[in-house]
């Protein structure tokens, strides 16, 4: 009877002591979990000030660098040569900046005037080749591009392949909604039109973006990289892939500086037809930067406008904070 007890007795501190092991475990998972929340609030509030502490750098050089000279932005220009770097406290700010016109803007179909959204046929007739030139089926560009101008535009009048908010807001929509009857905000509108589901959207986020309209987006052909022959080719009329590529090996890496030296390069090319106007400096400016703090990193990309020697910032998004 007496070695009875003893092992009851055992077998009930084993226990006790079993479930205050538990606890404590819990305890400190929870004690860690709350710790670790705490640091990532302060890493969180700290990111911000740093990742607009950078922008404000990037923004100073953007207006250093360019009224030195806004002629011409080359390939070898020091701000896309030379990331900007500045080493912290148990981390690293840094900035990396690249020309945001090596991309066919989808609101530069539309002329803002007074208001008003006139279409522009020069830039529509470059979308269309653009497409083709993905090798897209003519029923689908025709339908994309109609339902991209009525998403846009500001009646309610469909056109012939478009669709209009009876369509949006009716029976055959499970997502109720209306035309934004503005500018586009983000690419990623475009999934909301019916047609969008015939093309790749990975192919179309590499020739294809969104950026405010602010009457005059230009090409800037001295930034044009080997991999943009299908944009070259899109805006330029009677221009195919392989001689625009050919046309891209040939700008040299300090750039074209005149609009006489491009012509001469080129003689047989009229780049004053060109569906997007095309140029030979940068007006908008993609500056991505990052914070790196111990185990934590954060990340923010700002879209520079540099116009009449003032560089300012028209979008932010931040990721990872």
């Amino acid at each position: 009877m007496f070695t009875n007890n003893k092992g009851v007795a055992l077998i009930s501190v084993l226990l006790i002591v079993l479930m205050l092991s538990a606890i404590s475990v819990s305890v400190g998972k929870y004690y860690f979990l709350s710790f670790k929340r705490v640091g990532y609030v302060d890493f969180q509030s700290n990111a911000i000030q740093y990742l607009g502490n950078i922008e404000t750098l990037a923004l100073k050089e953007v207006k250093r660098e360019f009224e030195l000279s806004n002629e011409f932005t080359a390939k070898d220009n020091v701000l896309f040569a030379n990331p900007l770097k500045v080493e912290i406290e148990k981390g690293l700010l840094s900035a990396e900046l690249t020309d945001a016109s090596n991309c066919f803007n989808i609101n530069a179909l539309y002329d803002h005037t007074d208001k008003k959204y006139l279409l522009n046929e020069r830039s529509l007739n470059g979308f269309i080749k653009l497409l083709s030139l993905l090798e897209y089926e003519e029923n689908a560009i025709a339908s994309l591009t109609d339902q991209i101008l009525d998403w846009i535009d500001p009646d309610n009048q469909p056109r012939a392949n478009g669709l209009e908010d009876y369509f949006y807001i009716g029976p055959m929509n499970t997502r109720k909604q209306y035309t934004s009857k503005r500018f586009f905000y983000d690419l990623s509108e475009i999934r909301n039109l019916p047609a969008s589901s015939y093309f790749n959207w990975n192919t179309l986020k590499e020739h294809v973006c969104v950026f405010p309209n602010l009457g005059g987006y230009t090409i800037n052909l001295n930034q044009l990289e080997p991999k943009d022959s299908i944009l070259l080719a899109s805006i330029l009329p009677n221009l195919n892939i392989d001689e625009a590529e050919s046309i891209i090996n040939q700008i040299p890496n300090d750039g074209f500086k005149t609009a006489r030296e491009l012509y001469n390069a080129f003689p047989g090319i009229d780049f004053n037809k060109s569906y997007l106007p095309v140029s030979l400096k940068t007006d908008l400016l993609l500056v991505r930067s990052y914070v790196h703090f111990d185990e934590n990193t954060a990340s923010s990309i700002i879209l520079i406008n540099y116009k009449n020697n003032k560089a300012t910032i028209l979008s932010r998004f931040y990721n990872g904070i």
